[in-house]
């Protein structure tokens, strides 16, 4: 195989993987093939869709994501999250519990990405009065979608609409305000919470940029358990 050029955050634990071909047949781009019994990745294919994941029998496609005491290297940590995240916990428990839970895990600012969507609709609809811009117009927020133009259809790079999703402006919008209070930026970390291989690779790799804002990526459904585990003892 080439050199991959692309981070990704789904890996295949050899162990368990049987070779059943489940991930081999659901995968969009072809980039699975099954090699003495084991699933192998093709990188120069993979999107991170994570469809692979979702359909493995025995979750020996796992995603890979950074260690949660990795929060602890920067003395300024930001939980960056979407709203879908407070909606995963059951009505009794108050979106102010799970803010001050997190704090208590040893982050030491919380903030909800979806604030920045406002930012972001306005570009797109000053965007859109442009004329004769090239048609169509991709969305940018999707990183799966813009790994699958760059795979399988190269020739449409140039239509993807060149603005940053909501994590990207809300991050660029927190660490500017921490600095702006006089906190040197090295001592910022701002870790995105998301469940998404295609975005926990997007921040390890980023399109168009050297270096992702976002410090680091922290797998959803593991933080969840976190908080949850810590409300339901704190009762």
């Amino acid at each position: 195989m080439e050199a991959p050029y692309f981070f990704h955050a789904l890996k295949v634990n050899e162990e368990t993987c049987y070779g059943c071909s489940h991930c081999l047949n659901s995968c969009p781009t072809e980039a699975i093939r099954i090699w003495n019994g084991k699933a192998v990745i093709d990188d120069n294919k993979c999107i991170d869709c994570g469809e692979c994941h979702r359909v493995c029998p025995v979750q020996a496609i796992y995603v890979e994501e950074d260690a949660f005491d990795s929060i602890f290297k920067y003395k300024y940590r930001v939980a960056l999250f979407p709203s879908v995240f407070i909606g995963q916990f059951p009505e009794d428990i108050l979106a102010s519990q799970v803010y001050h839970v997190l704090l208590e895990l040893g982050f030491t600012h919380v903030f909800e990405v979806e604030r920045a969507v406002e930012i972001l609709n306005e570009t797109i609809l000053e965007y859109q009065k442009i004329p004769d811009k090239e048609l169509p117009v991709i969305s940018s927020f999707c990183p799966a979608i813009i790994r699958l133009i760059q795979v399988k259809f190269p020739s449409l790079v140039d239509n993807i609409l060149k603005l940053g999703t909501p994590s990207d402006i809300a991050a660029q919008f927190y660490k500017k305000k921490l600095i702006d209070q006089g906190i040197p930026e090295e001592e910022i970390g701002l870790f995105y919470i998301t469940p998404c291989a295609a975005k926990i690779a997007a921040i390890k790799s980023p399109v168009g940029e050297k270096k992702s804002v976002v410090s680091g990526a922290i797998n959803l459904n593991n933080l969840y358990n976190r908080v949850y585990r810590k409300i339901i003892e704190g009762k």
